[in-house]
């Protein structure tokens, strides 16, 4: 009688993810992220798929499919049952000046995993569920140069590691005002080792390694609102805020001291432990962050916005003490345009959009700038004016730099991510054929 389970659903997802993190980690030494070296790692890209092919635009946004996690005030508005998974396949290129080199690297990495919920069919109250990776650490660098009285010397700096959340949200309203609020566990580990190998002719000097392991996680929360403004009878206007507050991570770090050689069947062998000590015990302090954001909305026709989002890096704390990281903001711009669900052909079904952010990276070290523009569509997958599903693909392209032509050191990206929403009638079972 029962001809679909929405448990097994659930359940292929979450297999299909996990299926992705361990990909995710077998390419995972192609890259390398020299600036990944500060705080927590890289920032990864906070949004949906579809928000992120509108310039990342996500604080106004809300509609009745799509899990917005960065406004949780937008779980309000859901009205189905919805499973979406997300995946990036992104290339990084990185250029120096002095001296003139050039490295490119590919890796595919699972964005999140989220399973949006009305709770209330005719009132305005939704739950979300999700977890995804939020920071990244991935370096491989060399440098050589010369020390008195030594022929040379040559050092090896590695980083790996990175932060995750897993997280549950709640949002509640009217239909035009809504807030809503995310919680959750944050959780990472980051390790750093500063390898320096001195070269002569006659006197064999060896070979050390300075090594820092830490693990850390603690609990955060974070909030948001939504305000409906009507300008017409199918035309108004989104206000969107969300804020996070700081949040102490505790942490827990082995530190090493050591002389090695290498080893052509272990890779490495350590020879002598000048210095040891386990699981010492800290905070790490993540900072608080806050956004406000317009949209300009006609029903099932157009959107198009804008929105400005801070955070306090200058707040980090690693052990009580700073990195080189500073205050920044981001300035996003998206627009839409929405499908005609009763047209005849297949690509008038589809929504598309476009959008751009820029500004400066939160590492102080130098003026770095970021900028990025983007385009994406939403391919529907199921016609649901036919069936009661709303099944749908987002896609997202993604181009970008960081820093300029006229520095020493730029890095260029591109990303292609696609995220999957499975919808309605894949969790709700018939009980009749």
């Amino acid at each position: 009688m029962q001809s679909a389970k929405p448990i097994t659903n659930c359940k292929r997802a979450v297999y299909a993810f996990s299926v992705l993190l361990i990909s995710s980690l077998a390419t995972r030494a192609q890259e390398n992220s020299p600036y990944s070296r500060f705080g927590l790692g890289d920032q990864l890209s906070g949004q949906n798929i579809l928000s992120r092919a509108m310039g990342g635009l996500s604080i106004p946004y809300s509609d009745y499919q799509s899990v917005n996690f960065i406004n949780p005030a937008s779980y309000a508005q859901l009205k189905v049952t919805t499973l979406d998974v997300g995946v990036d396949i992104s290339s990084r290129t990185l250029r120096t000046t002095e001296p003139v080199q050039k490295y490119t690297s590919r890796y595919m990495i699972p964005s999140y995993l989220q399973l949006g919920v009305p709770l209330s069919k005719k009132g305005n109250w939704g739950m979300n569920f999700g977890m995804r990776p939020l920071t990244r650490i991935n370096y491989n660098l060399r440098s050589s140069g010369r020390l008195s009285g030594i022929d040379s010397v040559a050092y090896n700096y590695i980083g790996n590691g990175g932060s995750y959340q897993a997280f549950v949200g709640t949002g509640i309203g009217t239909k035009n005002f809504s807030v809503g609020v995310n919680g959750g566990y944050r959780f990472g580990n980051k390790l750093y080792n500063t390898r320096v190998i001195i070269l002569n002719d006659t006197v064999p000097y060896r070979k050390t390694n300075s090594a820092d392991t830490t693990r850390f996680g603690g609990l955060f929360l974070e909030a948001g609102l939504l305000w409906r403004i009507n300008l017409g009878k199918k035309t108004w206007l989104r206000v969107g805020a969300n804020g996070s507050l700081s949040n102490k991570l505790n942490a827990v770090r082995d530190v090493s001291r050591e002389t090695f050689e290498f080893s052509a069947t272990n890779g490495v062998d350590v020879l002598d432990s000048v210095f040891k000590a386990t699981e010492q015990k800290g905070t790490i302090i993540y900072p608080a962050s806050y956004g406000f954001g317009l949209m300009l909305e006609v029903e099932d026709k157009w959107g198009v916005g804008a929105e400005l989002s801070r955070t306090s890096w200058s707040q980090y704390r690693y052990y009580e003490k700073p990195d080189n990281l500073r205050d920044n903001w981001t300035f996003r711009f998206g627009a839409q345009l929405l499908p005609n669900i009763t047209g005849k052909s297949y690509w008038s079904k589809v929504a598309y959009r476009v959008g751009f952010s820029y500004g400066p990276d939160p590492i102080a070290v130098t003026e770095l700038n970021q900028y990025l523009l983007s385009a994406g569509v939403t391919l529907p997958v199921r016609r649901n004016f036919y069936t009661n599903q709303f099944t749908s693909i987002n896609f997202a392209m993604e181009a970008g730099a960081r820093g300029n032509k006229n520095m020493p050191m730029r890095e260029s990206l591109f990303r292609l991510s696609m995220g999957l929403n499975l919808s309605d009638l894949w969790f709700n079972p018939r009980k009749y054929d």
